[in-house]
């Protein structure tokens, strides 16, 4: 029975396979590392990819050996990458099955390092060995952020737009080493120097290029193009008209937008100068064995230029009035679902001409002025009390109107009052009202609250009662700010039902 034996001889072998552990120092790493199938690129790019995986679920608690073992799987791991890339670059038009089937593995294969180094930045911040790590906290981000990047790249390929937490990331891991000082701390990443600010740049400026619209030999093409560019744009925090023409706003899940004629404001604001850019891709020539490449460049040129980067999500043409409050105080006034008089008088009657998942799309009088940042509560019903509540993200003036596009930020906003405790608060503070933006409307992260800058306190612990719950909380970071008022992120510590709380 030659095939029964074969049978056992394999699951013993997966079974010493399983009990063999590679991720408990370097040394193992690279015993496994030596082990990898050598018959073909694809087997063991494949295996790799899977102990990737393990590792990533294996390794909770990072320290210095952790960063070395995966220091090991990259330097092994890189080139088999690139050697997959090329065959799926190969393969576009000949092998539709393989070249999805490379695609694949390429992209789990950034997704996982990309993961990886950003667990490893967790660690060096928050873990027991931060301190171990912290010599390397440049390194560490400037891969988490080069990584990232390539995996919302890698998305694009499939028609994908990078995600909401995709840029969650990104943006979280540039503020904070923006903060600590070593965003332009030079780091040799795959024998090229590098740093933060750069790969930072690098992802932003892939996203403004309408990617999905790109074959993937273009895509790589612009990707090696900016990385080639020597005066590579680079995010700064100090605004100069003359110099700037693009933002990028790190409390905001989105890429970047192009800048008009008002003054932007925000501290989480960064400006980028793209004109070098934009003149290097026009004037690029055609080289004489790839016709059309001049109008691929000029195309790009366009695109990151263009006033709309922000509207990548698919829209609805709209074109009715509904009933918009404008300000916080409108706002509340118009949450509070006062009976008797005037239902309207906080509200005035806007255009709308789009909407999609993520927003909306307003046409309103030329000499309305609306600065980023401005907060609107929006329905198109107002004495049902239906209300979503949007901030203001971009304008233009087209036609003698002024088009505006409008971020949501939840669906269901309430108006609470809130009251924080004496034992969290520095002085006795009376009860104030804000707006409760639920969790359920904000991209599977915490609840929001909107409340006055005054009234904000880290960590302070609040109560306030929403319909027949009372919650308490503890307030969190700032996500935005919108003029007076500031939008912050709270963890819910406890929720009763109110008759049982009185």
């Amino acid at each position: 029975m030659p095939n029964l034996f074969e049978m056992l001889s394999t699951i013993t072998r997966r079974k010493s396979a399983e009990d063999w552990a590679p991720f408990d120092s370097e040394r193992t790493v690279r015993k496994w590392l030596k082990s990898l199938p050598e018959e073909s690129d694809y087997d063991a790019h494949h295996a790799l990819v899977d102990g990737l995986e393990r590792f990533n679920a294996e390794n909770a608690d990072a320290n210095a050996e952790c960063l070395k073992m995966l220091m090991a799987i990259e330097e092994a791991g890189l080139p088999l990458q690139f050697r997959i890339v090329e065959l799926y670059m190969r393969y576009q038009s000949s092998f539709p099955l393989a070249n999805q089937t490379l695609w694949n593995e390429s992209r789990k294969f950034w997704s996982l390092l990309g993961v990886a180094w950003f667990n490893m930045f967790k660690h060096a911040y928050k873990g027991p060995a931060r301190l171990e790590l912290q010599p390397w906290r440049a390194e560490i981000a400037t891969r988490a952020l080069r990584y990232a990047g390539l995996s919302m790249r890698w998305d694009c390929h499939d028609s994908q737009l990078p995600s909401a937490a995709s840029w969650h990331i990104v943006h979280n891991i540039y503020r904070m080493v923006e903060r600590d000082g070593f965003a332009d701390e030079s780091v040799v990443l795959n024998a090229r120097r590098t740093n933060c600010s750069r790969e930072y740049s690098l992802t932003v400026m892939m996203g403004m290029m309408n990617p999905l619209g790109c074959k993937a030999q273009e895509l790589e093409a612009i990707a090696q193009l900016f990385e080639g560019f020597p005066d590579l744009p680079l995010p700064e925090a100090s605004f100069q008209s003359s110099r700037h023409t693009h933002a990028v706003d790190l409390s905001v899940d989105e890429g970047a937008f192009v800048l008009d004629d008002n003054q932007p404001t925000g501290k989480q604001l960064r400006f980028f100068a793209l004109a070098p850019l934009v003149e290097h891709l026009q004037s690029i020539e055609p080289l004489s064995n790839r016709e059309g490449e001049e109008g691929l460049y000029r195309q790009i040129a366009k695109l990151v230029s263009r006033d709309d980067v922000r509207r990548s999500s698919q829209r609805i043409h709209r074109f009715k009035r509904v009933w918009v409050a404008t300000g916080m105080g409108n706002i509340l006034a118009s949450l509070a679902s006062v009976t008797g008089g005037n239902p309207r008088q906080a509200m005035e009657p806007w255009m709308l001409r789009d909407e999609s998942a993520d927003g909306m799309g307003f046409s309103l009088e030329a000499s309305t002025a609306l600065p980023h940042g401005r907060l609107i509560a929006v329905s198109s019903d107002p004495s049902a009390n239906n209300w979503q509540l949007l901030a203001i993200r971009w304008n233009r003036k087209a036609g003698g109107q002024l088009l505006v596009g409008a971020q949501r930020l939840s669906r269901r906003p309430r108006r609470v009052e809130i009251s924080i405790a004496e034992a969290t608060s520095d002085a006795p503070r009376a009860p104030t009202h804000a707006v409760f933006l639920p969790g359920a409307d904000t991209e599977g992260r915490l609840s929001n609250l909107l409340l006055p800058q005054t009234y904000y306190q880290p960590g302070a612990q609040i109560s306030f009662r929403d319909g027949d719950s009372l919650f308490r909380a503890s307030l969190g970071q700032v996500y935005e700010s919108h003029e007076r008022w500031v939008r912050v992120g709270m963890d819910v510590l406890g929720r009763e039902r109110f008759a049982a709380a009185a």
